[in-house]
């Protein structure tokens, strides 16, 4: 081998793959020992580098996590990220939405039960209420003639009057808005949790926006509806306290965080609305007693308890200026149907009743020392305790059905 120096230098190896700037170096010749023509030198192929192969012989040496993602890899992540957006959405949802038709678990399949119920309901109902017009019509038809014109003026009347207030409440309720009651825990809930607090802002602004369209339509810019509003309660100082507050909550500027925001609605303009509802649902339920309880039949109680009732719901849908969803309406009519038929079978209570009421103001009145007429004394009382014992518990489930239904139309709740 040659001592030349620069023959050292040269770094042409026989085997070793080299790199030069500007490309390979050419093939490199050998010296010919005899093995083969001597008219011929042979050349050494270039050698082939395989993939991820570097010019030194060994392979990059970089960690399996950091290696490039495959389109197989990619769309595999971008599933699951759409997938727990979807779980974080659908737990949003169920911390804000609120249940406000009190059927918990069972609202995943009570939508169904709650409507066959309404059928039925309005089926016994239909059957009662037909069954005690006929005994009526026939109890007139024996009546001298004059007594039944009074009689049949005096139903037709009636029948108007509780047409009106069906129809009336069918053309208010329907007109309006329906209602996607927020629940204010939900929200605190979901601002607590890290990995859903950008979903938090995001439903937050949502459900601000809603609250804002309520605001700035509700019924009360011009002298008619406020003249309407004052007719069902709200009074011209509770409506200026609520116009105060409705101005502050369309200031975007005005609260600091929405958790403020929707607190001041709560207890500053909502407030006021279940102030006059409540009032409202008192103001219809000491009108069902009365009238109940001075009645002479069942069809009388029956077709009271509806005209009060839808009354009173449609003064509330008023109030609040919404309506209930599919399954809270469902929820309502069947309760209407059921209070109008237990106003009906009442006449088999009061007779009850009536005798207890007897027995009980006759051993009162012997034990006082009062026997004189203290059998007609007696009877008489307890039939106005009677009466008045039916009546008070119509007026109890017509409050009741009321405060639900009062429930059921609130823009905002906290639980």
């Amino acid at each position: 081998m040659s001592s030349d120096p620069k023959t050292w230098d040269d770094d042409v190896r026989i085997g070793v793959p080299t790199a030069a700037s500007g490309g390979r170096k050419p093939p490199v010749s050998v010296e010919n020992r005899g093995l083969t023509s001597p008219a011929r030198q042979e050349v050494v192929p270039e050698p082939e580098l395989r993939p991820g192969e570097t010019e030194l012989g060994r392979p990059p040496q970089v960690a399996p996590d950091l290696a490039p993602l495959s389109l197989a890899d990619v769309a595999k992540l971008k599933a699951l990220d759409e997938e727990q957006a979807a779980q974080d959405l659908t737990e949003a949802e169920l911390l804000l939405a609120s249940d406000a038709t009190g059927l918990g678990w069972l609202g995943w399949f009570g939508s169904p039960l709650v409507f066959a119920f309404l059928m039925g309901m309005t089926g016994v109902f239909g059957l009662f209420f037909v069954n005690q017009t006929a005994i009526l019509l026939d109890t007139l038809a024996r009546q001298p003639e004059w007594a039944q014109y009074v009689g049949y003026a005096g139903l037709g009347l009636f029948t108007f009057c509780v047409l009106y207030a069906v129809l009336r409440f069918a053309y208010i309720y329907f007109r309006m808005r329906s209602n996607r009651q927020l629940r204010i825990k939900g929200i605190e809930e979901l601002s607590r949790r890290t990995r859903l607090r950008w979903l938090a802002a995001a439903k937050s602004a949502e459900a601000r926006a809603q609250i804002e369209t309520y605001l700035r339509t509700f019924p009360m810019n011009t002298e008619k509806e406020r003249k309407l509003l004052r007719g069902i309660g709200i009074t011209d100082e509770m409506q200026a306290r609520m116009s105060v507050v409705r101005t502050e909550l369309l200031d975007p500027d005005r609260f600091a965080s929405t958790e403020q925001w929707f607190a001041r609605f709560r207890d500053g303009f909502q407030a006021e609305l279940d102030a006059a509802a409540d009032t409202r649902i008192k103001y219809w339920g000491s009108r069902i007693w009365v009238i109940t309880a001075v009645a002479p039949n069942a069809m009388v109680d029956s077709g009271a308890t509806l005209f009060y009732t839808f009354s009173m719901l449609t003064d509330l849908c008023q109030i609040y200026n919404l309506r209930a969803g599919r399954t809270g309406t469902a929820v309502l009519l069947s309760r209407v149907f059921f209070n109008a038929y237990l106003a009906g079978q009442s006449t088999e209570w009061e007779k009850l009743a009536e005798d207890q009421y007897d027995q009980m103001f006759g051993e009162a009145m012997n034990v006082v020392g009062v026997g004189v007429s203290s059998n007609v004394v007696g009877k008489m009382l307890g039939k106005i305790g009677a009466k008045a014992t039916t009546g008070y518990l119509n007026r109890v489930l017509l409050i009741r059905l009321g405060r639900y239904s009062a429930r059921l139309l609130r823009p905002v709740t906290k639980e």
